[in-house]
């Protein structure tokens, strides 16, 4: 199952680290949620997110279905240079991935 919205992010050097900011499209169902006619949404949430700087995985996160719908995460990366390449990648409990890339300015 394919997610059709885009993921977003934005990096910036910010006093000698790098501050990375993603916002992930994702719908984020637990499993317990109804729809209009009162069947069942079958379970569709991210489980894995990994981060790489300049090919080097530098971050994982495991999430559940606590995580919210559409998950903004932000976090910081010691150290960092113009130019230096970050990549985020998520996969859902389907198989349905996404990617998210940035150049540090």
């Amino acid at each position: 199952m394919a997610i059709s919205a885009r993921d977003r992010i934005r990096i910036k050097l910010k006093e000698g680290d790098t501050t990375v900011r993603v916002l992930l499209a994702h719908p984020m169902h637990t499993g317990r949620g109804k729809n209009e006619q009162g069947e069942l949404i079958p379970a569709q949430f991210i489980q894995d997110i990994r981060c790489w700087r300049n090919e080097i995985e530098v971050l994982t996160i495991k999430c559940g279905t606590a995580t919210a719908r559409n998950p903004y995460f932000s976090f910081q990366l010691a150290g960092g240079e113009a130019g230096d390449k970050i990549m985020i990648r998520w996969v859902d409990n389907l198989g349905a991935k996404g990617i998210a890339e940035a150049e540090l300015l």
